[in-house]
């Protein structure tokens, strides 16, 4: 009985064991699942790191398009327009700050156009040992609008108690930059084949290229420097075997072939692969007809692979000599306490037809009006000369005229407003600045005519809007060379330049503004008179008294001049031995802060050290004259020598009666003898 008491007991208690035993495999089981999965997820960011990170690309702003470096003040936004290439997404803006003026403690604040806040970056102390701090802020939550982002940076100083009327407070920001990621996406219409940043553009055109292909080229070049004057970009002009493919271009980089032959058109070759290129076709004039929707920046319509243009069209050009600040696209606006600036100005090719010699401003503003007891003024420069000057009143109108002569402007016509404003009340959260806005009624009236301007500064406006181009044939990168000028030249206005492609006889003997690139003895053909000129190592320069040298292994050049004989400018490209002298001529030009607008003189030369040297030959004109002393009316020249002689009889009379005078005292008083003196009175 006991035995059979036992079994039972013992069955139960061997189950409850295997139950436990089954638990505790289950538990030991799920810890170690749990222990495979914390450890997947541990390692699953090493995974991620082995896959490829997306490619990115920094742009400096200036490559953009923006200065690289602006100045912030206290408590005012500032906006930028930051362009993107397509396919690729901003994600930072980079930078480095400099040591802040009169602000002890503060940030910089960062928001997209929509005001939604981006970043922010605190600022170094005033007197911190440290020059620059550099800064990296995430903006990839900014929303891409019309191929650009709108990034807004304003200065929050902490610490504003001498804010109101202060020293200045200002905030330095340089090296800009832009980071994107992503790849570009490649041209598949004429619409977006040149997007809004590109950092080079090669066009390919035949080596034995005739003269419609020769000005096909050319047009695509003013064009193209025109629309992207304000990037560095850079345009060149390659031969290459007639019917050949380009070679693909690099990420933010174009190419173009410009080919006589076939229907006329511009199509994009292998749209939609990273090696696309653009193809302008045709005959004759046909060619340059169809850079025409580039001209008029009418391609964004172009939303195909192919198009061709019938007929060019171009805008009218103003008219009149007299124009408004409105038609000029001048306006300004500046708020001002204690100091202010504030400039406007226009190209000098933007001012109608016909050479500029001279202007006439007639300015209207409106200002806040100036309380008697407070004390402000302007003045106002062009090319560093004073021009006007002024109080300002309460009446809160300027309405002034005044004129620039020729030295006072020069391929920029700039008006440069300096402010002072002084409130008399103590300082305070009160104070508050005055604002100055100019009228688009203003009116600038052109005196046209005077002599063609000398030297490099007479470009753009000479070549505006039509000049010639010759080649002599004498070298095999004459082209390049033409297009490299004429890049250089057109990205400084932004009026369109048109070349029209003759032979060198022809743009010799024109009157019309003229480029040529021809060797020094095929120059000696014509009757041009170059600064410098010569054949092989004899180079004569055109002094007024001409000099002679023998320069062994001769002397390239870029000169620009005044034809005066025919009554234009003339750029010319020349060497007196090899062409390979001007190679480095170009690189010179292109190193400049400025590019051809820093050129100065007349001539731009270099030898077989390839050393450039920049020099003035012959005067540039553009200096202030003594005026004229005013000459006497023909009817009074016979008076003159009447009026000396009584002149002189008058000095002589007088002369007589003063020792006349004295005799008659010496007499009265003999030697010896005193005055008799007064009667003495005492009181």
């Amino acid at each position: 009985m006991g035995g059979r008491a036992v079994g039972p007991v013992a069955a139960v208690v061997g189950r409850s064991c295997g139950a436990r035993a089954l638990i505790s495999a289950l538990l030991v089981l799920s810890s170690m699942l749990a222990i495979s999965l914390a450890g997947t997820a541990v390692a699953q960011p090493d995974d991620n790191a082995d896959s490829p990170a997306p490619a990115t690309v920094r742009l400096d702003w200036s490559a953009l398009g923006l200065k690289p470096e602006v100045y912030l003040s206290a408590d005012a936004t500032t906006n930028f327009a930051v362009p993107v290439p397509p396919g690729l997404s901003p994600t930072r803006v980079q930078g480095v700050i400099h040591a802040p003026m009169n602000i002890d403690t503060g940030f910089l604040e960062i928001s997209d156009g929509d005001g939604r806040f981006l970043g922010s970056v605190g600022l170094p102390p005033e007197a911190a040992a440290q020059a620059v701090t550099p800064f990296d802020v995430d903006i990839s939550g900014a929303r891409v609008r019309s191929s650009s982002i709108d990034l807004s940076f304003t200065v929050r100083p902490l610490d504003n108690a001498a804010g109101f009327c202060g020293p200045l407070q200002q905030l330095s920001l340089s090296d800009l930059a832009t980071v994107f990621a992503g790849t570009e996406a490649p041209a598949t219409t004429i619409a977006n084949f040149f997007p809004p940043v590109l950092e080079r553009v090669t066009i390919f055109a035949p080596a034995n290229a005739d003269a419609a292909e020769q000005q096909s080229a050319l047009t695509l070049v003013t064009t193209l420097a025109r629309l992207y004057n304000i990037q560095p970009m850079s345009i060149t002009v390659v031969p290459q075997p007639r019917g050949a493919a380009p070679p693909p271009a690099a990420q933010l980089a174009r190419a173009v072939v410009v080919e006589a032959g076939g229907p006329a058109g511009l199509t994009v070759e292998r749209a939609g692969n990273p090696d696309a290129y653009l193809r302008i076709s045709g005959s004759g004039d046909e060619l340059s007809a169809q850079a025409s929707l580039l001209v008029n920046q009418l391609q964004s319509l172009a939303q195909t692979r192919a198009s061709r243009i019938d007929q060019a069209g171009s805008e009218t050009p103003l008219s009149g000599d007299t124009l408004t600040f409105s038609q000029l696209n001048l306006s300004g606006k500046t708020d001002v306490l204690r100091t202010g600036s504030l400039t406007i100005g226009v190209d000098r090719s933007a001012l109608g037809l016909g050479r500029v010699d001279g202007v006439q401003v007639h300015l209207l503003a409106d200002y806040t009006p100036v309380p008697k007891d407070d004390a402000a003024s302007v003045v106002i420069r062009s090319n560093g000369i004073v021009v006007y000057r002024t109080a300002l009143d309460n009446s809160g109108v300027l309405d002034a005229s005044f004129d620039l002569e020729r030295p006072a402007f020069g391929q920029g016509v700039n008006l440069d407003f300096a402010f002072t404003y002084s409130p008399h009340e103590a300082c305070g959260p009160l104070t508050a600045p005055i604002s100055f806005q100019v009228d688009p009624r203003s009116t600038l009236t052109m005196q046209r005519g005077g002599p063609p301007l000398n030297g490099f500064g007479a470009f753009p406006s000479e070549f505006s809007p039509r000049f010639m181009v010759a080649l002599d044939g004498s070298g095999p990168d004459q082209l390049s060379y033409a297009a490299r000028v004429v890049g250089a030249i057109a990205r400084l206005t932004s009026t369109q330049l048109t070349p029209e492609v003759v032979d060198l006889q022809t743009a010799a003997d024109s009157d019309t503004g003229a480029l040529i690139v021809a060797n020094s003895k095929a120059i000696e053909q014509t009757t041009l008179n170059p600064p410098v000129g010569g054949d092989g190592t004899a180079v004569d320069v055109a002094l007024p008294t001409e000099l002679r040298a023998n320069i062994e292994d001769g002397l390239g050049s870029i000169q620009a001049f005044a034809d005066q004989p025919r009554n234009r400018s003339v750029v010319l490209v020349t060497s007196t031995a090899s062409w390979s002298l001007v190679d480095p001529l170009f690189d010179y030009i292109d190193g400049l802060d400025g590019g051809w607008s820093a050129l100065t003189g007349d001539v731009l030369a270099a030898g077989e050290a390839r050393v450039p040297t920049n020099v003035a030959i012959r005067d540039s004109g553009n200096i202030f004259e003594p005026a004229p002393t005013p000459a006497l009316p023909k009817s009074l020249d016979q008076w003159i020598p009447v009026a000396v002689g009584i002149a002189v009889l008058a000095a002589v009379a007088v002369v007589a009666a003063i020792l006349w005078s004295r005799r008659r005292r010496t007499a009265g008083n003999p030697p010896g003898d005193e005055p008799p003196a007064e009667p003495e009175h005492r009181v």
